[in-house]
C-alpha cells in the first residue's frame, strides 16, 4: 500500500481551488443595481446632449476631451463656477448594449472605489471635481439626481 504525502495533497487542492475545480465556480460577481432615486430619463444618445443641456441649464462647458464608440461616448468638460475651474467627466452609455444595472454598476464602483460625486439620470452620468458643485450640476441638468461617495467595503 503506498503511503499519501499529506504536504503534495493539501498543494493539488490549492491548485484545484484557485482554478475553479474544487469549491465550484463562483462566476462574475452580481452586479449592482442603478440606486432607485436615479430617474430612468433622460435618455440621452451622445455627450453632446449633455453638454447641450447643461448650456440650456446656464453652464457652457467647454470640452477638453471626448471618446466616441459603439457603446456610447465620454467627454471631459469645464465650465467655470463661483471663480473655480468645475471639471465634469461625462458617460452616455448605449441602451443598446448596457442595462439599467450594467450603468448602476459603473456608478457603483465610481463612488464606492474612487469615492466619486456623481450626477445621474437615464443611461448617463457624470463625475463632478469638485463634488462640492455637484448640486449645482445637477439642478441644470432636468431630472438629474446626486449621489454621494460610498464608503469602502473591506
Amino acid at each position: 500500500m503506498h503511503r499519501r504525502n499529506p504536504f503534495l495533497l493539501l498543494a493539488l487542492l490549492l491548485a484545484l481551488g484557485g482554478c475553479g475545480l474544487v469549491g465550484g465556480d463562483r462566476g462574475p460577481r452580481p452586479r449592482t443595481p442603478m440606486p432607485s432615486q436615479v430617474p430612468t430619463g433622460p435618455v440621452y444618445t451622445s455627450v453632446d446632449d449633455v453638454i447641450s443641456a447643461l448650456g440650456k441649464g446656464g453652464f457652457d462647458c467647454r470640452v477638453v476631451l471626448r471618446n466616441e464608440n459603439k457603446f456610447g461616448s465620454d467627454a471631459t468638460c469645464e465650465v467655470q463656477h463661483r471663480q473655480t475651474t468645475v471639471t465634469n467627466e461625462i458617460s452616455v452609455l448605449s441602451t443598446a448594449r448596457y442595462s439599467r444595472d450594467e450603468v448602476g454598476d459603473s456608478i457603483a464602483t465610481g463612488r464606492r472605489v474612487y469615492g466619486h460625486t456623481i450626477v445621474a439620470a437615464g443611461n448617463w452620468f457624470i463625475w463632478v471635481r469638485p463634488g462640492v458643485y455637484a448640486h449645482d450640476m445637477a439642478a441644470a441638468l432636468p431630472g438629474a439626481v446626486v449621489l454621494e461617495p460610498l464608503p469602502k467595503q473591506k
